[in-house]
């Protein structure tokens, strides 16, 4: 990984960490929250991203006006998991992914927490420090499987609770940290099968889609298609082993309900 980005990163987490009590204000939706620290730790990496990378375009959460192109962007998440941060869950990450050409080249995700940085380049593996990652090759039926609820929209809350209750006697269980970049990171290191939300952003799976293609997983649309980077869609990433069977389970509940 490169040292100015890692260099980066741990000082944007410094950042984040340094506000004991960050001012909370309501973004529009349900339950969507931004922070004084959001804010903050973007723009420290807009700014300290763009003097180390000359040229590169921005796609970033709290920044208005994102358009992808096919030119070199960053695609950020300042902190993934406000919820957790602001109600000290201790359970964010900050997630910068790059794609070019519209496609995923890089992506680093650090969890400030327990000091663990996650990175992957296309076509050299996913990797937790020195560690290199391999997705879990569990049958469906011992499957470990994270998921989001789409909290911000509420016309999809019937949808995330018929799921749940369809899936579950067919796998092991659900697991749901709060951070999608997080859940991901468990699917890429093997501590969880998959992951799906019914509505994901960019941000919150850039970084992380290239860290489970690399080591080893699948990811692309529940309803099927590939993952795309310039707006929000239902994501899904699995181990290789289930990623199918998967799919079919999640597509079943969709058509029940459609």
């Amino acid at each position: 990984m490169d040292n100015a980005l890692d260099n980066i990163l741990r000082r944007a987490a410094k950042l984040m960490l340094d506000f004991e009590n960050p001012q909370v204000y309501a973004k529009g939706g349900h339950a969507d929250f931004v922070t004084e620290a959001d804010v903050a730790v973007q723009t420290f990496l807009l700014e300290e991203l763009a003097r180390a990378y000359p040229g590169a375009a921005f796609f970033a959460e709290e920044k208005e006006g994102n358009v992808l192109t096919d030119r070199l962007t960053f695609i950020i998440d300042p902190i993934d998991g406000t919820t957790n941060y602001f109600r000290r869950r201790r359970c964010s990450a900050i997630s910068i992914g790059a794609v070019e050409n519209r496609k995923p080249v890089f992506g680093a995700i650090y969890d400030p927490y327990r000091d663990e940085m996650y990175h992957a380049e296309r076509g050299n593996g996913a990797w937790c420090g020195t560690e290199r990652l391999h997705v879990a090759d569990a049958p469906f039926e011992r499957a470990v499987v994270g998921f989001g609820t789409a909290p911000y929209y509420r016309e999809l809350f019937e949808l995330t609770g018929r799921t749940m209750a369809r899936i579950l006697p067919q796998i092991a269980d659900f697991r749901r940290t709060g951070s999608a970049c997080i859940d991901l990171c468990d699917v890429a290191a093997g501590r969880s099968d998959g992951h799906f939300e019914w509505r994901l952003q960019p941000w919150d799976y850039c970084a992380a889609t290239l860290l489970v293609e690399e080591a080893g997983g699948k990811c692309g649309g529940i309803l099927g298609g590939e993952v795309v980077y310039d707006r929000a869609m239902p994501h899904l990433a699995a181990s290789a082993r289930i990623y199918d069977q998967l799919q079919q389970a999640l597509q079943a509940v969709w058509q029940e309900m459609n």
